[in-house]
């Protein structure tokens, strides 16, 4: 009875010891966590803004995919719709048109038209807004368009 009685009070302290290492692994765990959520909502805001002017980008190439190669130029851009009314040259903005301020912080975009040969015209749709970091960030996308009409006398 008496090696009952030494068993039981030995591992009374066990307990304590116990509760304070879990009390340290936990606190330990949760600080490593304190400094890791920050770092990944901030990443993930920005990975949703990248997508998103991503997908605004794509959007107006396509817009001018659906276009003519002949229509390609500042008067038939503006009069599609495609462009704002206060684009005079290259490189024509976007912004008011799509909204870009209300979707990314500061949100802004441009898009330029250039002759690359007698057939074929390089079009860049850049898409720029302000970080949270305050930088500027941007996502640009370039293609050829080729002027599909028939010519006469070849």
């Amino acid at each position: 009875m008496e090696l009952a009685v030494r068993l039981l009070k030995s591992r009374r302290g066990a307990g304590l010891v116990d509760v304070i290492a879990t009390i340290l692994i936990l606190g330990t765990t949760g600080a490593i966590f304190a400094t890791v959520f920050p770092a990944s909502f901030s990443c993930s805001a920005q990975a949703r803004q990248y997508k998103l002017a991503t997908a605004i980008a794509q959007r107006k190439m396509e817009q001018l995919r659906a276009s003519e190669y002949e229509s390609l130029t500042q008067p038939l851009l503006l009069a599609a719709g495609l462009i704002d009314n206060t684009s005079t040259g290259p490189p024509y903005s976007f912004t008011s048109v799509d909204s870009l301020s209300d979707q990314l912080p500061q949100g802004a975009g441009s898009l330029s038209v250039a002759d690359v040969a007698t057939d074929q015209r390089r079009v860049t749709v850049t898409v720029s807004w302000l970080a949270k970091t305050g930088q500027t960030r941007s996502i640009e996308l370039t293609t050829l368009f080729a002027d599909r009409r028939t010519r006469q006398g070849s």
